[in-house]
């Protein structure tokens, strides 16, 4: 053999095994929906028989709670939830995978964007109704997507954009909770406007912020 036959083979073989692994992690699987647990995690069925709770990535919506973290859900946690169980439970779909990302996060879920048979990207969806907000914490090739779907959203007043008081509003009102810190700040405090869009709970006192787990911060 060659030299220079010997030298691409070693450049070129490594790199075919990079692209075909990543090609793998990207490749799509069939399960069934076994359960909702909340708006963005579900237990799925695998074609081999195996189960796992699986976490719908690059979206987020209202935290219903568990037990581990006993508080009440968040304003319009129940209503996502109940979305997902309408649009999801039993339902066949197939998962993609982000080649970018581990397969599994820190709490041991499954990660995965969710489609429907008929095509129906379920992680779009909850976005596009008001049920979610773009979660762009971690690399999301679909980003730039969802974020035009909650703009969409907003400017619909859908869901969580909808107008206090009007059928299907979330609880909203001025005062801002950090899902991340568990602080709710009142207008006029220092960091009120620095809490990222994607990590705001809006809650109309701060009674109910309270009621939910949040702690007051400091002025």
């Amino acid at each position: 053999m060659k030299r220079s036959s010997l030298w691409r083979g070693r450049v070129l073989f490594p790199a075919l095994a990079l692209a075909l692994s990543v090609a793998a992690a990207a490749a799509d699987q069939r399960a069934v929906v076994t359960a909702v647990l909340d708006g963005d995690t579900v237990r799925i069925k695998s074609a081999d028989g195996r189960v796992a709770k699986l976490r719908l990535i690059g979206i987020d919506t209202p935290e219903m709670g568990s037990r581990d973290e006993p508080m009440p859900p968040e304003p319009f946690a129940r209503e996502a939830t109940a979305y997902t169980r309408r649009t999801l439970d039993g339902r066949r779909v197939r998962l993609e995978f982000e080649p970018a990302q581990q397969r599994h996060d820190r709490y041991g879920r499954l990660l995965a964007y969710v489609f429907l048979d008929d095509g129906t990207f379920i992680n779009d969806d909850l976005v596009r109704q008001g049920f979610a907000r773009a979660y762009t914490r971690f690399p999301c090739r679909y980003e730039a997507r969802f974020l035009a779907a909650e703009a969409e959203a907003r400017a619909a007043g859908r869901g969580l954009w909808a107008a206090p008081g009007t059928p299907g509003a979330a609880a909203a009102g001025p005062i801002i909770g950090n899902r991340r810190s568990r602080l709710y700040h009142r207008p006029g405090q220092r960091r009120y406007d620095e809490i990222a869009e994607a990590n705001r709970v809006y809650f109309a006192t701060a009674a109910d912020a309270e009621r939910a787990g949040y702690r007051a911060a400091r002025k």
